[in-house]
């Protein structure tokens, strides 16, 4: 028997059925010799493929290895890949839909998406002919990153260090996971990657990881407004707005403009002083109870040239080394070891935090393999960097945003920070507006399972898109901030966001696509594009709009059939939840109407419009909505108990109640009453108690 058939037999020997009805997870073994093709006919529930430890010897590139990956029969897919291939790639990680390979093979740039890259890719899903789901996640270890590449019509998985030295070792080369659910199926991928030797260490779900506080509350950056163009009596104006401002900001962000550099490389981590003479101290000093908290915006490299050979931080001399990847200019980073990564990150976050803040935004981490791409291994300087980072930020208490950071070889190093970004900077532009709806939510399906996404900032004043920002920013479950001049924003869309101390009204999980919109082209199937996320109380919150390039009206519905979805991404994770026996009340928020949803709900969407719909469940002939003038009111209580006579719930924040009854009337010695229609009745609160908890009897009409 030849090698080539022994490297099938072997394959296919990993993937055999698992046995029972109980999705168990799928046992492999290790491969012995890098194979040709890995084999993903026949997968079922979930495995992983591992190359035994062995020399791996790279190319002029950095390559190892392209594998082959023989797909399934399947009907159609999503590619995950970087859309662009230099510059900040890591934030631009976008979905592509294909029906075959060829369609990526071929695949040219078309507005609104910006360039025909397809390699570097981080996730594949396939919805095969049986209608199951199958989930391709390459794997990264500290020292070998896999990611796809498409060429010839295949996709395959390139095992590569982009560095020069032979490394001896073992290489996890690529999770999957199979169901029935698009989420499961992710989910079990990652189960998979979250298990392994190598990476396990470098990894952790959301649920398990810390949400920064200052993020829960309404937050305000300098960067889309100013730009670069920042000093120090811009930033005390700007920050004397938002403490004089009615609206309850409680941490303010200085992003870029301010490092003390030289033609774009870094000098120290200290500022400008022309533009901030008096360093940190006048403004950091000024936190109080408003503004609670005060972030920095930094970059992963130092600058975008990294730090100068003209530096002035003598500490760090004996842990920089010249590298020049453009061929252009020298720059020095660290050097590709332990020590030299934690004294460089120590020296970022000891500043930043000596200084007097409490949030670090760190950006342009996906750059950070390029700047070592042709040393000994650039793969091993992105694990190195990435953990002394995530380290001395878990160490000085600083709450950390990581920022074009998508890039899988940074996603796989990130055990403790909870957030990331999920797309390129917000613009008001109509490209720019689809582009990011469709990264934050496509990205969350794959990185949710991780991190929570941060959708940027967004400007309350630009009235054409001011709401629909909003309410994406609420469902996502992610940070909210603005980047309006701070005393001449209007809070007609930020009211319903908050209560009054700026703490938001979120979610239980990140916003996903739902199926059918996560397996289409928003862009140009003539299709709403639809989130849906899971609410306190087991209520879900569906986000609907059109992005069609044609400009034209879509015909679009919610159903009874998406209320399930809202359990995809709940961790731990507990299955697809089921209707209640009673069924399910459809409130829509923009027509504030109530509606018991017995199959699907119709409705019209112009060109760039959204709406808001919210399914909460009926017990015992109730149906609570919550507070009416928040987007995601039934995150504002908690149910306490529930009865055929009455309801018990404790509210977040006093306010008025939208409760829906059967044929009953409500009444309480807190609320009055007021009958609106299909059983829908406003309470205002008229006699508030200590405690916040409020019963509700009802009363036979």
């Amino acid at each position: 028997m030849n090698l080539k058939n022994k490297i099938a037999i072997s394959i296919l020997s990993l993937l055999c059925l698992a046995c029972g009805s109980n999705r168990s997870i799928v046992k492999t073994n290790a491969l012995d010799v890098i194979p040709k093709s890995l084999l993903l006919q026949n997968t079922q529930t979930s495995g992983i493929f591992k190359l035994k430890q062995q020399a791996l010897t790279p190319d002029a590139k950095g390559i190892i290895t392209d594998i082959k990956l023989e797909l399934p029969e399947f009907k159609k897919g999503i590619y995950f890949r970087p859309f662009s291939e230099k510059l900040a790639a890591g934030n631009r990680v976008e979905p592509l839909w294909f029906d075959k390979i060829s369609e990526l093979d071929n695949y040219k740039h078309q507005q609104p998406r910006f360039d025909s890259n397809i390699n570097l890719g981080t996730f594949m899903m396939l919805q095969k002919e049986n209608g199951e789901y199958l989930a391709l996640l390459p794997l990264v270890t500290n020292r070998i990153g896999n990611t796809f590449s498409v060429h010839d019509n295949n996709v395959y998985l390139t095992m590569a260090t982009y560095g020069t030295v032979t490394e001896n070792v073992s290489v996890p080369l690529l999770a999957y996971g199979q169901s029935a659910s698009p989420y499961e199926a992710a989910r079990l991928a990652w189960a998979q990657a979250m298990k392994t030797d190598i990476i396990k260490e470098n990894i952790q779900w959301r649920s398990e990881k810390k949400y920064p506080e200052a993020y829960n509350y309404l937050g305000w950056c300098s960067w889309e407004h100013y730009k670069q163009n920042i000093n120090e009596k811009i930033i005390l104006d700007a920050l004397k707005g938002i403490k004089e401002s009615k609206i309850p900001f409680r941490w303010m962000l200085v992003d870029d403009g301010y490092l003390d550099h030289k033609n774009g490389q870094l000098l120290s981590f200290g500022t400008d002083k022309k533009k901030f003479p008096n360093g940190w101290k006048t403004i950091t000093s000024q936190k109080d109870d408003k503004i609670k908290w005060m972030g920095i915006w930094c970059n992963f490299n130092g600058y975008f040239g990294g730090v100068s050979p003209e530096h002035t931080m003598t500490n760090l001399r004996e842990h920089l080394v010249a590298r020049n990847p453009t061929g252009k200019k020298t720059m020095l980073i660290p050097k590709i070891s332990e020590e030299a990564a934690h004294a460089f990150y120590n020296e970022m976050t000891k500043t930043t935090k000596d200084n007097g803040f409490d949030i670090i935004k760190v950006d342009f981490q996906s750059d950070n393999f390029r700047n070592n791409t042709g040393a000994s291994n650039a793969i091993l300087g992105v694990h190195y960097n990435n953990k002394a980072l995530e380290e001395n930020c878990k160490d000085k208490d600083l709450m950390l945003l990581n920022c074009i950071a998508q890039q899988n070889f940074n996603v796989f190093n990130h055990r403790y920070s909870a957030l990331i970004r999920g797309s390129v900077d917000y613009k008001t532009t109509k490209d720019r507006l689809d582009v990011t709806l469709v990264q934050n939510f496509a990205n969350a399906f794959w990185l949710g399972h991780n991190y929570w996404l941060d959708q940027d900032m967004f400007f309350a004043n630009f009235e054409e898109t001011a709401q629909l920002m909003a309410v994406a920013r609420a469902v996502s479950g992610g940070p909210i901030y603005l980047s309006d001049v701070p005393e001449h924003i209007d809070d007609t869309v930020l009211k319903p966001l908050t209560y009054g101390d700026g703490l938001i009204v979120g979610t239980e999980a990140p916003a996903v696509p739902l199926p059918e919109s996560l397996m289409q082209d928003p862009y140009f199937d003539g299709k709403a594009f639809r989130v849906i996320a899971p609410l306190k109380n087991k209520a879900a919150a569906i986000m609907a709009v059109n992005l069609n390039q044609d400009d034209k009206e879509v015909n679009t519905q919610v159903s009874i059939q998406d209320y399930p979805f809202a359990g995809g991404m709940i961790q731990p994770y507990q299955g697809l939840w089921s209707a209640p026996k009673e069924g399910i009340l459809l409130y829509d928020y923009y027509k504030g109407t109530a509606q018991i949803l017995k199959d699907s709900y119709p409705f019209t969407l112009g060109s760039r419009k959204e709406r808001l719909l919210l399914l909460t469940p009926i017990q015992q002939g109730w149906s609570i909505i919550g507070r009416p003038d928040k987007y995601l009111s039934a995150s504002t209580f908690e149910l306490v108990d529930v009865t055929e006579k009455s309801v018990k719930f404790q509210w977040v924040e006093d306010g008025p109640i939208l409760i829906w009854t059967e044929n009953k009337t409500p009444q309480s010695e807190n609320f009055q009453f007021t009958k609106l229609e299909n059983g829908l009745w406003k309470g205002e609160l008229v006699k508030p108690n200590g405690n916040k908890t409020y019963t509700i009897f009802k009363n036979v009409q």
